[in-house]
């Protein structure tokens, strides 16, 4: 990854290419590995985004072409990310909670399973298997917790038809290049009637407003903003029934929410970091629901 960065146009999610820029700040001359790591604190340099004048999709464009980012996804080697390895489980569980109340055992699928918190939660009901482009996670997964997991995509991973009943992707898939034809992947693994459980950024959220340009979901590494009503226009158009969508919050220290006040006020963070020092509760675990990111449950119609 030390050549210039080759950035292409692409159609929005819907085929259409009438567009106006909600913003703009230049990709760096190339994306690093740390770009493509979960635990990444850089949330500037994001490319031009933009707003389809058709079907209000936000989406990256020009982005990074697809061989480029499937090379950062593949070599990334995120070693911090196990530095909140219990934020992580419990997280993992509020996820799961929301999945029980729907189907509480079968096969279950995550796809983009890092490196194996929630697979090895939900392996006390389900059984479990991975996908994982990042060949350091995925053998993290086997080694740490002894789940499958495929370290490639979930088209290479070639399962059998109706194969689950639950297919997962947490955080994932603002990252892909062709959500649809992943939707269409995981359509054809799901029996039908399965469950698909998705979590990410909200960007009709209150914050993503508020914070414009400076919101933490824009980053490099992210190619597609979903807000509630375009995710569930999408997942219909795909082929899924949304049954559930509401916004999603998390379990971390401290310590770990203050290092993500990058892009806030330098007061906000100045006041966050002095009042945890003196209270002395950097590794206290805090839930946070900030509703700038959407939890949905969906049926494969």
């Amino acid at each position: 990854m030390n050549d210039d960065m080759k950035l292409v146009e692409i159609d929005c999610l819907c085929g259409a290419r009438d567009f106006s820029v909600v913003y703009e700040r230049p990709y760096p001359r190339v994306l690093t590995d740390v770009d493509f790591n979960a635990t990444t604190d850089r949330f500037d340099a994001y490319g031009r985004i933009v707003r389809c004048r058709a079907c209000g999709h936000v989406y990256t464009n020009p982005r990074p072409e697809p061989g480029l980012i499937e090379q950062g996804y593949a070599e990334s080697e995120d070693p911090e990310y196990g530095q909140e390895a219990p934020s992580r489980a419990i997280n993992a569980h509020l996820c799961l909670a929301t999945i029980r109340g729907v189907v509480s055992s079968g096969r279950l699928l995550e796809v983009g399973c890092a490196a194996g918190y929630f697979l090895n939660a939900a392996r006390t009901d389900f059984e479990v298997f991975g996908v994982e482009p990042s060949r350091w996670a995925a053998a993290e997964a086997s080694r740490r917790f002894g789940v499958k997991v495929h370290a490639g995509t979930l088209a290479e991973a070639a399962f059998p038809d109706a194969h689950f009943d639950v297919a997962a992707m947490v955080d994932v898939i603002e990252h892909l290049a062709d959500p649809a034809a992943v939707l269409a992947e995981c359509r054809r693994v799901l029996r039908p009637g399965g469950l698909l459980y998705l979590v990410t950024p909200d960007i009709g959220s209150l914050s993503a407003k508020v914070l414009r340009g400076s919101w933490w979901g824009l980053r490099p590494a992210h190619l597609h903003y979903f807000s509630r009503k375009t995710l569930s226009a999408f997942l219909e158009k795909n082929g899924f029934e949304t049954r559930l969508c509401r916004s999603y919050g998390r379990m971390f220290t401290l310590d770990y929410w203050s290092s993500r006040l990058k892009n806030y006020p330098a007061l906000v963070r100045a006041f966050v970091e002095k009042s945890i020092g003196m209270l002395r509760v950097r590794d206290k675990f805090v839930y946070i629901n900030t509703r700038d990111s959407i939890e949905v449950v969906a049926r494969k119609a």
